[in-house]
């Protein structure tokens, strides 16, 4: 946590496949704490809850991501009674940039995105997942929730950015392809090509619901691959 206020750049390719062993517990064999990886994690055994995301309601994410082009393959969360879940699980004033999350499996209990959880004040540019992404509620191929706090929404941005993974609302809805809820902020040359599967109202092919001060531009998604045709 003491490195979640800083700036970075991923230089490569990173295949993160084995965090689908990770676990978050004391199970036979891990080491006092057990919040990372250990030499047991890489079996079956255990929760198997996988990755940690960065950033969570106590301390936020609040630097610079720069992905350089590269992706994060094959990340795996399976943490269903976790809120803010994703890559990023909270972030505050933070930058996400030029990022791949591929073939990402994704499972949390509210606020999920591949990307990130909660995004608040947060800038996210050209950044792209894909995947299954499962919440009751809050839960968005990319974002679970792009929140702005303030009456600045300079910094409250998504752009040129986009998701093809497949999202599943496992409760509640405010559910999306891209966004399941947008307040106070802006989505901005984006879409989202991936199935949505909810029956909530606040459901959506971009967006699960939108709300104040909230503008959508030159954004789109897929009527026949996602399943919805919600238009407006």
């Amino acid at each position: 946590t003491s490195f979640w206020n800083k700036n970075f750049v991923q230089t490569a390719n990173i295949d993160a496949t084995v965090t689908k062993y990770w676990d978050d517990s004391n199970d036979a064999g891990g080491v006092t704490g057990d919040i990372y990886n250990d030499n047991n994690d890489q079996t079956s055994a255990g929760n198997n809850e996988g990755f940690p995301p960065i950033g969570n309601g106590y301390s936020k994410f609040s630097g610079e991501y720069d992905g350089g082009g590269h992706s994060i393959i094959g990340l795996t969360i399976k943490r269903s009674s976790t809120q803010k879940v994703g890559l990023f699980g909270d972030t505050s004033n933070a930058i996400i940039k030029n990022l791949g999350v591929t073939n990402a499996d994704i499972t949390g209990s509210g606020w999920v995105g591949a990307l990130v959880g909660i995004a608040r004040s947060t800038t996210i540019d050209n950044c792209a997942v894909s995947g299954i992404v499962t919440s009751p509620s809050l839960t968005g191929g990319l974002v679970g929730y792009a929140y702005c706090p303030s009456s600045s929404y300079s910094n409250c941005i998504i752009r040129n950015s986009y998701s093809t993974a497949s999202v599943i609302d496992s409760g509640n809805g405010q559910t999306g392809g891209l966004v399941g809820f947008i307040y106070r902020g802006t989505i901005l040359n984006s879409y989202s090509t991936g199935s949505v599967v909810s029956s909530s109202t606040h459901s959506g092919g971009l967006v699960g619901r939108k709300g104040t001060a909230s503008t959508i531009t030159d954004s789109f998604y897929d009527s026949d691959t996602s399943g919805k045709s919600d238009t407006g």
